[in-house]
């Protein structure tokens, strides 16, 4: 399960199997062929430089027609570049190494078109590959190199699903690379790093076969030997491994330990997938479903990205298909469904065995039952999101409407507010506003008029009232702090008597006249002084003695119909 997190390690290291000894030097022209391959390899993290060289030394291969040369600078291509480019420059390094005519080579080049299908997932392709460069290396007495391809026989077998078979395969190469673990390492040789990679490979295939005592001992083995050596860099993978082991287990805190160790420990840029799905099966199992999806749906983003997805992962959306059916997330419900259907027509094309082997929660029928129960679902949704979508429509239009007719209403309220005199007239006695003209052209007094309020004198209440004429002449009203209380007092009587001279004689409640009579101040200044258009809201209502601009805005719309807002945008259009 591991394998794909050390493939790419692996196509990089399987470089030490074709270098040689190197040298320095400032002119690529003047570089040996060894010289030019020791520069590529030093390269490896600056592409440009890397493929400028490989070019370089593919068009000087073919100037001296020098075909091994040119196999090497093929096979450099294949391994540094992507699909389908890699198996391009792989069937060409295969083409030159048979016009060679060197066996060694051709053993070569089928051995690395194998590996470049293997990273393609073209397993069948690679299988066939990779049998034939065993058979060329029985023929050429050639050990370790027989071994190797062994090793990849087993790695594409786990691959294919067969686990048994790649189990014995794997036990034979891992018998011989550990013998040989004191032979040294030279040139095309790392018995090492290929007895590392046929233990992690065994204790891959001993996962999916659910040998894990056996796995116990592995391990063991595994780590002794990192530790003694100090072989940091492999030590993450075998971790994954205990991890992997231990979810199968059951043990799910020990799995996702080691599996987030596994990953702090990776010091590389590849997405180690299989560190990712098994904490996110591991977080399920222990009812942490939301970060069991995040980490999930990683998987789901390797496979929108690359196009392709191991089988053994298969399981991840059925997860997701599972979490988003239970949140009504029907779409993401779809999405996932389709993605599976069409990951399962993939597989059972290319992986039969495999798929034959895969415990699946969803088996074709289901996924197109559930596939059609959602569409039919989401048919429902948008019958009904189209229905809300013309009442939205019939709403905004009844909303513009009215508010088309709230604006010629705004404006006829202006037009009214604009024509206003200044001050609103009350009822006053007929012919004068106090008394009555004679006809000797002398004024007598209007009893009628004043003696309204039973147990007040008349001339009490005459002289009350010339008192508020010039309470409002003086704009006395403007002051925040008057109230009926001190304004009675200091024109000479009782709240009590004062409020019903003001209900009589003015048509209302005190607050509301004096209110009125702040608001008529302020239209008219807002009609003939432009400095107040200019004022907000809150200046204006400080300026009348109102207590807020909010008391303000409330008292205006009472008496206007029509906030001061309004108002004063449209004095402003009007100017």
């Amino acid at each position: 399960m591991l394998l794909k997190n050390i493939y790419a390690l692996l196509v990089l290291l399987c470089l030490s199997f074709f270098s040689h000894i190197h040298a320095q030097s400032d002119s690529y022209s003047t570089l040996t062929n060894e010289e030019i391959e020791k520069k590529i390899d030093s390269y490896n993290n600056d592409p440009d430089k890397m493929w400028e060289l490989i070019k370089f030394y593919v068009k000087k291969s073919k100037k001296e027609k020098n075909n091994e040369a040119l196999f090497y600078a093929y096979r450099y291509a294949s391994i540094n570049s992507i699909y389908p480019i890699n198996l391009k420059y792989a069937d060409s390094a295969l083409a030159t190494a048979k016009k060679s005519g060197i066996s060694k080579i051709q053993l070569d080049a089928y051995l690395n078109r194998g590996i470049i299908q293997m990273s393609e997932e073209s397993y069948q392709k690679a299988l066939n590959d990779i049998l034939i460069a065993n058979i060329l290396s029985q023929s050429s007495g050639n050990d370790y190199i027989y071994n190797k391809t062994i090793y990849f026989i087993g790695q594409n077998k786990i691959y294919l699903g067969h686990y048994e078979d790649a189990k014995k395969e794997l036990e034979i190469c891992l018998d011989f690379f550990k013998n040989n673990l004191e032979s040294k390492t030279s040139l095309g040789r790392n018995y090492e790093m290929y007895y590392l990679y046929s233990l992690l490979s065994l204790i891959d295939s001993n996962t999916r076969l659910g040998e894990f005592k056996e796995n116990k001992v592995l391990l063991t083995e595994a780590f002794t030997y990192l530790r003694t050596n100090n072989l940091k860099i492999y030590l993450p993978y075998f971790i994954s491994s205990e991890g992997t082991d231990a979810y199968y287990a059951k043990d799910y805190d020990k799995a996702i330990s080691k599996l987030s160790q596994a990953i702090r420990l990776y010091n590389d840029q590849w997405p180690h997938n299989t560190e990712v799905f098994y904490l996110g099966l591991s977080y399920w199992h222990t009812g942490k479903q939301k970060l069991a999806v995040k980490y999930l749906e990683e998987i789901d983003k390797h496979y929108t990205k690359t196009k392709k997805l191991d089988p053994q992962f298969r399981s991840a959306y059925e997860i997701l298909i599972k979490y988003y059916n239970s949140t009504g997330n029907t779409e993401k419900q779809l999405e996932y469904i389709n993605k599976l259907m069409f990951l399962d027509r993939s597989y059972e094309k290319n992986y039969k065995y495999l798929y034959q082997r895969i415990v699946k929660e969803y088996d074709t029928k289901k996924l197109v039952a559930e596939k059609n129960r959602i569409e039919h679902t989401l048919q429902n949704q948008r019958i009904i999101f189209v229905g809300l979508l013309v009442a939205l429509v019939i709403g905004f239009l009844i909303f513009g409407y009215r508010i088309s007719k709230e604006k010629q209403n705004y404006k006829k309220r202006f037009e009214e507010i604009f024509a206003q005199q200044n001050v609103e007239v009350v009822a006053q006695p007929e012919n004068s506003a106090l008394g009555v003209t004679d006809y000797d052209g002398q004024q007598r007094f209007d009893y009628d008029f004043y003696n309204k309020i039973p147990g007040l004198n008349p001339i009490f209440v005459e002289n009350i009232l010339k008192q508020l004429e010039t309470f409002e002449s003086e704009h006395k009203f403007l002051d925040p702090q008057v109230s009926q209380k001190s304004l009675s007092e200091e024109l000479g009587t009782n709240s009590t008597y004062f409020s019903k001279i003001i209900n009589t004689y003015k048509g209302k409640n005190f607050t509301l006249y004096i209110n009125d009579l702040r608001l008529e101040y302020i239209i008219e200044h807002l009609k003939t002084d432009v400095k107040y258009i200019n004022m907000d809201v809150k200046e204006l209502a400080s300026i009348a003695g109102f207590s807020s601009a909010e008391n303000f805005s409330d008292n205006f719309r009472r008496k206007f119909d029509l906030k001061p807002s309004v108002f004063i945008k449209m004095m402003k259009d009007k100017l």
